[in-house]
């Protein structure tokens, strides 16, 4: 598997399957939004733990 630049080989990695259509659209946004979709992903998912921890203090 290769190892990725910003990557330790310590980090968890996840695997999302998606269908077609959603890929082709999220690959769109993440373009006009110059960003990458793993760097979408980690943001959305470091916010929404954010959120739950927020909500439980």
């Amino acid at each position: 598997m290769a190892k990725l630049s910003n990557a330790t080989s310590r980090e968890p990695m996840i695997h999302v399957h998606l269908d077609d259509k959603t890929h082709r659209r999220l690959k769109i946004m993440v373009a006009q939004k110059k960003t990458t979709i793993q760097q979408l992903v980690k943001d959305l998912i470091r916010r929404k733990v954010g959120e739950s921890c927020k909500r439980k203090t």
